[in-house]
């Protein structure tokens, strides 16, 4: 009974829609594995994930038969679960990836502290090779579903199990002797060496990823009061690297299931965390599938407007309006934008959450008011457009997302020429009532615009970039260039937008650009013609 209440609960969970958001929900993750997988899926952390992170529109889907405890890499896929999953993905055609949660219990089942490094070995071979005919199964039901290998983070056994008021009445007891009753830097040294291999592997599979966690609960809960067995002693929240931790420490019982009596399970906070860092660290860039991304790198051009002020502290929006700037300067003037996205990162909220609420965006080419710089005129400063525009996420938390989607009407005045504002508030808000959302020159806080584009914009446009040859690409500290007309400028912008290089009065169809004095990473290469056209190109150092 206990679980049918369990699941109807999800069910409502994540039927949530808010009045702005204009899409219909869509299932883009299939959470498929063990008990991390049953864990997390029954706890619900997957949709909390997506509506932390702006995509509200997105869901996770499992069921009890696809997400399962006690299940292991080589018996997991029977007939009746293969056809389950092939189901699942021919009903779903929108899910694009499985979350992959498998090995934990097999390691565990093979594991004893007098193995030989050998036999060690032998058994992680074993179970790379039962992952990867589990993977193979899933890429010959979709070849295109793109599989995130989502790892564990450090067991305790030895604590949780001395601890218990009768330690071989715990219901990990028999495992952990089976094993020989291994110390947390035994078992951690085992689960270091498979999510190594989990690395390695991924790096020759096929749309698979992989995310190490290892560690994370260590730093997100600490050691508040001395650990109870060896080592011993504390360390404090937040004071350690992710991943690896302290691999001589187990996972404080601060985030174990059953009140911290687990041994290896999270509970549903834990959970949250773990499933947030893939989406830090995969599926929030890999799901928004930008085909250009631009910062609000320049906090000077961000803020809050009023009538009366104006303000770069953070940008404010209700009946006050906050202003966001981006260069856009370094995007194709080539190809039409399809669809575009902004996303801010709440800092804070004064009175109610307003994301039911109709925001009102505004839009730029290049400024309002009468220059690039934040100032009062921009409050009232007219508008190439205004439309209210769908937002997504349930923003009912600082450090959440908001994504606001540009309506159609505003994609026109997104300039490749110069930079865009934007301009947002909300209408019905009073004064008291408005979000906070960051500008800062952290660039996890720093406001997004995502960029979709969805084909040229001329054929002779398009022929002139065929011309263009750059080479070697990507290079590493010279780049050449052979154009079929003579370049007048050169400008090299990095990913946020800021100016790299700038260099004029070329005259000629062959250049070459040395790069020394610049950091690697991906660059958008402007190239302006004597005849004033130009193109932009994607170069890589």
């Amino acid at each position: 009974m206990k679980k049918a209440v369990l699941f109807i609960s999800l069910i409502l969970s994540s039927t949530y829609f808010s009045f702005s958001q204009c899409n219909d929900d869509e299932r883009k993750m299939l959470v498929l594995g063990d008990s991390w997988a049953f864990f997390s899926w029954s706890n619900n952390s997957y949709n909390e994930n997506f509506n932390r992170f702006g995509l509200s529109d997105k869901k996770a889907y499992s069921t009890g038969t696809l997400s399962v405890n006690g299940t292991q890499a080589d018996n997991f896929f029977t007939p009746s679960r293969i056809q389950e999953l092939t189901d699942a993905l021919n009903d779903n055609p929108s899910i694009e990836y499985i979350h992959f949660s498998l090995g934990g219990n097999d390691i565990l089942g093979t594991y004893h502290i007098n193995n030989t490094a050998a036999q060690n070995n032998q058994d992680y071979h074993t179970l790379m090779v039962d992952i990867k005919a589990g993977i193979d199964i899933i890429h010959n039901i979709n070849p295109n579903i793109k599989i995130l290998l989502s790892g564990y983070d450090y067991p305790n056994f030895e604590e949780t199990i001395l601890n218990f008021v009768i330690p071989n009445q715990h219901p990990f007891y028999d495992q952990w002797s089976d094993m020989g009753q291994p110390t947390a830097a035994q078992l951690n040294t085992v689960l270091i060496d498979v999510t190594n291999l989990f690395i390695d592997s991924v790096a020759v599979w096929n749309n698979v990823e992989f995310v190490s966690n290892l560690g994370l609960m260590q730093n997100v809960y600490g050691q508040n009061s001395p650990l109870t067995v060896a080592p011993g002693g504390t360390y404090a929240a937040g004071s350690l690297t992710v991943p690896n931790g302290l691999p001589n420490y187990p996972s404080p019982t601060a985030c174990l299931n059953f009140g911290g009596t687990d041994s290896f399970h999270l509970n549903n906070n834990a959970y949250e965390h773990f499933i947030k860092r893939h989406f830090q660290e995969y599926y929030w860039e890999a799901i928004r599938d930008a085909d250009a991304t631009v910062l609000a790198n320049d906090t000077t051009l961000n803020g809050t407007v009023t009538a009366n002020h104006a303000t770069s502290d953070s940008i404010a929006i209700g009946s006050d309006k906050g202003i966001l700037t981006f260069n856009t300067s370094w995007l194709s003037p080539t190809e039409n934008i399809e669809s575009a996205s902004i996303f801010i990162k709440r800092q804070g909220l004064s009175g109610n959450n307003l994301i039911g609420e109709d925001l009102t965006l505004e839009v730029k080419s290049n400024h309002f008011g009468t220059n690039l710089q934040l100032e009062i005129d921009d409050y009232n400063a007219p508008s190439d457009a205004s439309s209210t525009a769908c937002t997504y996420g349930t923003v009912d938390e600082n450090e959440s997302w908001m994504r606001v989607d540009i309506p159609s009407n505003l994609l026109q005045y997104i300039t490749p020429s110069g930079f865009t504002q934007f301009r947002l508030s909300y209408g019905n808000a009073n004064a008291n009532n408005y979000f906070n959302f960051y500008n800062t020159s952290n660039t996890n806080q720093q406001a997004i615009l995502d960029i979709n584009y969805g084909g040229s914009v001329g054929i002779d446009d398009q022929a002139l970039i065929n011309q263009t040859i750059l080479y070697p690409n990507p290079f590493n500290d010279i780049i050449s260039i052979n154009t079929a007309k003579d370049i007048e400028t050169l400008k090299l912008y990095d990913i946020n937008g800021k100016l790299a290089l700038t260099i004029s009065n070329i005259q000629n169809k062959q250049y070459s650009i040395d790069t020394k004095a610049i950091s690697t990473g991906v660059y958008a290469l402007h190239i302006l013609y004597r005849d004033q056209t130009f193109e932009t190109h994607k170069i890589i150092k």
